[in-house]
């Protein structure tokens, strides 16, 4: 029999090491129920994490949509919308052509008359909008498409004087016709889309006739600029270069709506109101911009 100090001493040494052997055999060999209680506490706890971060993103966009909700943000002409109109109504010409092409009806005069009648309406639906190219003002294509047929077949020659000293032979008012579906935004690029949006801009911000370096004419611009590439990032999520214009004009445009409120507060709020701001986008940190998937 071993002394009683030599006993106490391999009994202490050997306790842990029988205590460890033990937890080691429960972390391994536990029971199926444990095991499949805990992966469904897990999958519990993973879909309510998914649910809050989903509701919290349909918070934060319907946030941003009532901030976004303002009457310069909605008078400005969206591309994508404005071509898909112009797309719907070249088919529904195309769709008056076959109609007119394919008609067998016994009266010449009908078949050609009613389906030629609905193309032209196809055609002309696209440029009705009342929007136009190139700076190009409401009034000055009335002038052109009104003022200047009645001018023309009021004269004594008639056709003597035309619009479109190419197309002589047509009638000046389909001449005048002609002449509006070329300057209509709707037949334009996306490129003049942007541009008339920052006519817009101007023409609501500025402070006085052709004011176009007020900061608030400036911030306005940089606003339509920075939603024309937003839409862009979208479906162009690689598109790295124009990431870095992105981030590079929502640094102009705090900067210079910071100097605006040093200029006058008043002003400042007003601007934040009308472009869809708050105080934290322009004097908060600016971060790069989510790559939407």
């Amino acid at each position: 029999m071993l002394p009683t100090s030599i006993h106490k001493t391999a009994t202490r040494r050997a306790v842990p090491a029988v205590w460890g052997v033990c937890a080691g055999v429960r972390s391994v060999h536990t029971s199926p129920a444990v095991s499949a209680r805990r992966r469904n506490n897990r999958k519990a706890e993973l879909e309510a994490q998914r649910v809050a971060e989903a509701e919290a993103t349909r918070r934060a966009q319907e946030q941003l949509r009532k901030l976004k909700d303002t009457k310069f943000l909605n008078s400005l002409v969206h591309p994508d919308r404005l071509f898909e109109s112009t797309q719907i109504s070249q088919q529904d010409a195309a769709i008056s052509s076959s109609m007119a092409f394919q008609s067998t009806s016994a009266s010449d005069a009908s078949a050609d008359g009613e389906p030629q009648q609905s193309f032209d309406a196809g055609i002309k639906r696209q440029a009705d909008s009342g929007r136009y190219s190139c700076q190009i003002k409401p009034e000055e294509v009335k002038l052109i498409t009104e003022v200047a047929p009645k001018v023309i077949e009021s004269t004594e020659g008639g056709s003597s004087a035309y619009i479109m000293p190419g197309a002589a032979g047509q009638n000046p008012r389909d001449q005048a016709d002609i002449v509006r579906r070329i300057v209509a935004l709707e037949n334009a690029n996306a490129k003049a889309v942007v541009h008339y949006n920052i006519g817009r801009a101007v023409d609501t911000f500025g402070r006085s006739e052709g004011d176009s370096g007020s900061p608030e004419v400036q911030a306005a611009v940089w606003t339509v600029r920075i939603n024309n590439l937003e839409d862009h990032l979208r479906t162009n999520r690689k598109d790295h270069q124009n990431r870095r214009s992105y981030t590079k004009l929502l640094h102009k445009r705090a900067k210079m709506l910071k100097y605006l409120k040093r200029e006058s507060l008043e002003r400042y709020y007003l601007c934040l109101k009308q472009l869809g701001l708050t105080k934290d986008m322009v004097e908060g940190e600016i971060l790069q911009p989510k790559r939407v998937e």
